[in-house]
């Protein structure tokens, strides 16, 4: 063969082979741009999930503070009543000890 046609079938072949190079080059770069896509919309996914969780406990956390505050209220108020009771129990207690001197007195002055 002379040099002509093997410059010729040199040139073809390169050129099929630059095909094949820019083939695989765009097929790389777009498994790289949906991979990147994918973890785009996954992450954004995620994050929407997260505000969701999130706006969930701060609703909980809402509820356990109300029912928290009830509760010291109501701890509260029967702690009051308890005060009351022990100073209604108190007083009750010194009448009975005024009750009880009086009897010791009465009996007292009736022994010979």
């Amino acid at each position: 063969m002379d040099r002509c046609a093997m410059e010729f079938i040199a040139r073809r072949w390169w050129r099929r082979a630059e095909i094949w190079v820019i083939a695989a080059l765009l097929l790389a770069g777009g498994l790289i741009l949906g991979y990147q896509a994918g973890v785009w919309s996954a992450s954004s996914e995620q994050t929407k999930q997260l505000a969701e969780v999130r706006a969930a406990y701060d609703a909980a956390l809402g509820k356990r503070d109300i029912r928290l505050n009830s509760l010291a209220e109501k701890t509260q108020d029967a702690a009051v009543k308890v005060q009351e009771a022990s100073n209604s129990a108190v007083h009750a207690a010194d009448t009975a000890s005024k009750a009880a001197e009086k009897v010791n007195e009465a009996v007292e002055r009736q022994v010979p």
